[in-house]
């Protein structure tokens, strides 16, 4: 039996949210949020983990940010406070002793060209049999920065980011223990090795027609998943063997429903915002714009389970434009927002008028992500 999702008590008018983030403290799931009015929640999850303890829904901390937080980046392995980009370009630790951001770590702020050089992508840069220390950081402008996140290091070396410049926007990006994946304007990845960032492996023009949302590394690192703003998903693989594509890459449609007006015979079509993988079982978690989170078993190319759909207080469709699963596969966050800005049809429609985003979490069951045998 599954759990019911539970709304966290966020402040009032919560402006749209930019990202979220599983600190996954073995104490204490943590858990952030970051969202367009300059601002991060701290919650504690733990509570949600145990029957008998009353929820502590309430954020414990909030860090105000010198500019919009984009992203947000924890690595437990590192034991190295969570990071945020933010959209003046810089890479900020978050200093929870202090209840402030710390300095820039990344390369020095463009203060002429804030838009473009902002933060939207931190990721983890994990090798296989290595134990790194490093991140990468994406900018909307093409710009990649490899940074270690020793401070010891830095303060001692006065390392600077090794810095590489890609001629098209970066939307996305992922990493797996060997390679870095880049989700591209144009429907473009590229897919790089650690050893070389200046120079892609494979260049790989995706048959999607649409623009690409999110992109995710398979659990096992054999590929990764990419959805786009038509209802898609593709299944990527690193192998380039042509045979081997041609058996096992594949796309597949979703968050699409009838469309109710009699005259239309098509289909309602929604973006897929975002994509994470249980890690155990290797299933996809998908989430759109249509309100709904679905749970997918890629090697059967099914979906096993369609979460109860996220409504309004006016029973219209709450856009998830975030889900994120923890490390230790037994919480899930989704958080919605009002995207009506992308698509307003109506003159009276002001910003005023938009719908507050909200912040649920879920304590996934213990085989609530396991396929049919």
């Amino acid at each position: 039996m599954t759990t019911p999702f539970v709304e966290l008590q966020t402040p009032k008018n919560l402006d749209i949210i930019s990202d979220v983030c599983f600190m996954d403290n073995t104490d204490q799931h943590r858990l952030l949020v970051s969202n367009w009015n300059s601002e991060i929640l701290l919650f504690s999850c733990d509570s949600l983990l145990h029957e008998h303890q009353p929820p502590h829904l309430q954020p414990i901390n909030t860090f105000t940010t010198p500019d919009i937080p984009l992203c947000l980046l924890y690595d437990n392995k590192q034991n190295v406070s969570p990071l945020v980009g933010l959209l003046d370009g810089s890479i900020r630790e978050l200093d929870f002793e202090n209840g402030k951001l710390g300095d820039n770590i990344g390369d020095a702020v463009d203060d002429n060209n804030e838009i473009d050089s902002g933060i939207n992508n931190l990721k983890n840069v994990n090798i296989s049999g290595q134990n790194s220390s490093s991140i990468v950081a994406s900018s909307f402008n093409g710009k990649l920065q490899l940074i270690d996140t020793r401070q010891s290091q830095r303060q001692q070396q006065k390392l600077s980011p090794q810095t590489f410049h890609n001629q098209r926007k970066i939307f996305t990006m992922d990493t797996s223990d060997q390679y870095l994946i880049l989700g591209l304007q144009n429907n473009i990845i590229e897919i790089y090795d650690f050893k070389n960032l200046h120079h892609p492996l494979e260049t790989r023009q995706v048959g999607l027609k649409y623009q690409i949302k999110d992109l995710k590394s398979f659990p096992d690192n054999q590929g990764f998943a990419l959805s786009t703003i038509d209802g898609r998903v593709s299944m990527e693989y690193f192998n380039p063997d042509p045979q081997f594509q041609l058996q096992n890459r594949f796309t597949f449609k979703c968050h699409r429903h009838p469309d109710p007006n009699p005259e239309s015979a098509g289909d309602l079509v929604y973006p897929v915002n975002s994509l994470d993988f249980n890690h155990e079982y290797g299933t996809l978690f998908t989430a759109g714009s249509d309100g709904y989170v679905c749970l997918w078993d890629c090697k059967k190319r099914k979906r096993m389970r369609q979460y109860p759909r996220f409504l309004s207080a006016e029973n219209e469709p709450e856009s998830i434009v975030k889900l994120k699963i923890n490390r230790q596969d037994n919480l899930m966050v989704v958080a919605t927002s009002d995207d009506n800005y992308k698509r307003r049809r109506r003159l009276s429609e002001s910003e005023n008028s938009k719908t507050p985003s909200r912040v649920y979490v879920k304590q996934l069951a213990e085989n609530e992500c396991k396929p049919k045998s």
